[in-house]
Order: structure tokens, then sequence, then C-alpha cells
């Protein structure tokens, strides 16, 4: 029986005995005690650490045998095994980290095929390694092939989300105001704090609403019904209210989903929506995908505004 000391400098001090059988038991009390393993005292040395801890191991285990010195750290044979291979061969320098980087390819891409992969990519900036291997029929992997492309400095690093906002916002600024218009309608009977309300004060049903793409100014109507006749209603009167200042209504790209309030998906009828819109107004009616809500995300954005700020009433505290 005897005793093993471990951990130097800020590493953790473990005082235990180790018998033949390699059961743990505290040197005070006598009991057993649940020990970190080898990777968490690991993590808790940090890197400074580590080879003052893997040196001690090694030395255990050479002393007391590879086996019990496993227990008694928690980790695997194989685990110890490895280190006292590498103290024996390299001493002390063995019991670093090996670098995981390849210092070598086993298949290297010539010269002039490199040549060819570059011009290909420079030909066509879009095309992934994956598409240059296949037009180019080439016997290397798309890894090879991608490391030749990032060499050459022509994969343009990930746009940020903080830049594409920017580049939103330059392109808001080439627009003309009152150029383009997103409508759409917020149900407000999904709204718990304001269902109450809207029961005692028979308040509207649904909140139609119009954002301007350039400005973002925002038009508001309020209705008991989601229909399309609801919705030309507050078309005509902003329209009419736009061209009374000087807005020609022919300039202006009017912008809704698919929903029954807007067209008549079902049949080719025309809706009275539409008739105001197109035949009135001679306005461009815009129609984004089906179940594609993110094209209308500034008048989407704005609901979300006035659900939380002003519909759900909550009490400060």
């Amino acid at each position: 029986m005897g005793v093993i000391e471990t951990g130097r400098g800020n590493a953790p001090v473990m005082n235990t005995y180790i018998k033949k059988n390699g059961c743990h038991l505290d040197r005070i009390s006598g009991y057993a005690t649940v020990m970190n393993t080898y990777m968490e005292n690991k993590i808790i040395i940090g890197s400074q650490d580590v080879e003052t801890y893997r040196l001690q191991m090694v030395q255990d285990a050479l002393k007391y045998g590879i086996k019990p010195c496993a227990r008694q750290y928690q980790t695997t044979v194989k685990t110890v095994r490895k280190w006292v291979k590498r103290y024996q061969q390299y001493k002390e320098d063995g019991l670093n980290d090996l670098s995981r980087k390849k210092t070598h390819c086993l298949i290297k891409i010539d010269k002039e095929t490199e040549l060819q992969i570059i011009k290909c990519r420079k030909a066509h900036p879009g095309w992934g390694a994956r598409r240059i291997k296949e037009v180019l029929e080439l016997n290397f992997s798309h890894v090879s092939i991608h490391r030749v492309i990032k060499d050459a400095g022509l994969i343009l690093p990930k746009r940020k989300k903080y830049k594409k906002r920017k580049d939103m916002q330059e392109v808001r600024k080439q627009k003309k105001v009152f150029s383009r218009f997103q409508i759409d309608i917020k149900y407000l009977t999904d709204i718990p704090e304001f269902e109450i309300w809207r029961w005692e004060h028979h308040f509207p049903l649904y909140l139609i609403s119009a954002r301007d793409y350039k400005t973002g100014a925002i038009y508001l109507a309020y209705s008991y019904e989601k229909s399309s006749t609801a919705t030309a209603l507050f078309i005509n009167y902003l329209l009419s209210s736009l061209q009374n200042y000087g807005i020609n209504p022919q300039t202006i790209i009017i912008q809704t989903d698919n929903g029954k309030e807007f067209i008549n998906p079902t049949d080719r009828k025309v809706t009275l929506f539409e008739k105001i819109v197109k035949e009135k107004y001679q306005e461009t009616h815009f129609l984004i995908p089906y179940r594609r809500p993110t094209w209308n995300s500034d008048v989407e954005s704005f609901h979300n505004i006035i659900e939380e700020e002003f519909f759900i009433l909550r009490k400060t505290e």
C-alpha cells in the first residue's frame, strides 16, 4: 500500500491510498471517495499544468502499475499506456498534445490542374468544389479542390447579418417614397389581454395595415370582417388620400399575400380589392409566393410591435 499525491501548481491535490485491487480510500476518513475523472481534471487544471498532471500519472503508472493507475485516475488503460509509451520515448516532451494539422497530402494536385480550377472558378464564381469537379471531370476529392480555391483567395467571407442590414438600407435609399406598400391583415381575436376589452366594448376583430417600403410610414384601419370589401374600402381611402397630395397612384406597387381578402384563389373572379387597385387606379398588384410571409416582413414586424406595445395591456410594477 502506498500514497499517491497528484497535482502541482494549480492542479487539484488528491491524497489517497492504492491497494493491489485498486480500491480508493480517503487517507483521513478511510471511506471510499468519488473522484474526478482524468478528463474532468484535465479541464479543471487547464493547459498550463496538464503536462505536470500527465507526468504524475506516468510516474504512478511506472510505480504501481498501469491498471491500478487507470482506476485511480478514472480513465482507461489505453490512455495510461499511451502516455507511458510517449514518456519512455520522448521523456517530458512526449507529454504535450500533438498537432492535428496535416503535414502532407497523399494526392497533390499538379500546377496545371490548379490553374484550370482557378480559371473555372473565376469564370463561374458561384460554382463550388463539387460542381467544378463534375464539370472538369477531375479525379481529385472536392476537399482538395476547395483547398485550391481557398488558397487562391477566391472564397468570399460569409456576410454577417449586420452587413446585410446595412446593404438593405442602401437598397431602400434608392427607392422612391410611396413607391411600394405592403398590406396585410392582423387578427385581434388571438390576443388574450385585448380579448376581454373587445368583448366589453365591442371592438373590431381585425386590423388592416399598409406600410411604405421606403420610409416605414404606417396607415391603419379597423374592420369587423375579413373580406375583400373591407380591404377595398381601406385601399380606396389610402390611394385617394395620396392622390389628393399629388402622388400618382400608377407609380405605386401594392404588395399583398394570397389571402381571400385580396384575391380569389379558387376561381378567376376578380375581387373588389383587385378592381379598385387595377381598374380604378391602374396600379400594379404584386402577390408574394405562397407560404412566404417573410416577403411581407416590414408589415409583419409592425404587427408584432403593435401587439407587444399597444394591444397587450400590462400593469407596470
